[in-house]
């Protein structure tokens, strides 16, 4: 089986969200090594790597067709992260500055509830900032198992 010469959005996302959650990942375990007085060129080399390989993808996502709900609310988590830094701003300045944008992403959430919003999970990671958005009863099952609450 040949891979598809023009992947959909979704799927680019999901290698988009592999690479953003090793980004992650990386990032603090730079941070606990440097405490640790550390040799961090290694992690820094992957890290350099990791951020031309999220680049070149997000170049490609911006380009992909986008035909499902899905490749379009895929489309909306990989622009949250790069293009508006909204996940950050939900994160730091809290649910009630953003009414409409909330509405939104629970409808989203809801509507298409296996999708997980890999910028929102990594960015809302305070306990139960994630349950909040989605609204208690809404929250989808597949987040639940995950722990993301």
């Amino acid at each position: 089986m040949t891979e598809c010469p023009h992947p959909s959005v979704s799927v680019l996302h999901k290698r988009w969200a592999k690479l953003e959650d090793e980004h992650h990942e990386l990032a603090l375990a730079i941070d606990e090594a440097r405490a640790k007085e550390a040799d961090l060129a290694p992690m820094r080399e992957r890290q350099a790597e990791l951020v031309l390989e999220i680049n070149s993808l997000v170049a490609k996502i911006r380009d992909a067709p986008a035909r499902t709900i899905e490749d379009y609310i895929a489309l909306l988590d990989v622009a949250l992260e790069h293009e508006l830094d909204l996940a950050c701003d939900i994160a730091c300045d809290g649910l009630a500055d953003y009414p409409m944008t909330t509405r939104l992403l629970r409808f989203l959430a809801r509507r298409v509830p296996e999708f997980e919003f890999n910028s929102l999970r990594r960015w809302l990671s305070s306990p139960g900032q994630l349950e909040q958005l989605w609204g208690r009863d809404s929250l989808p099952s597949r987040q639940k198992d995950a722990g993301f609450v």
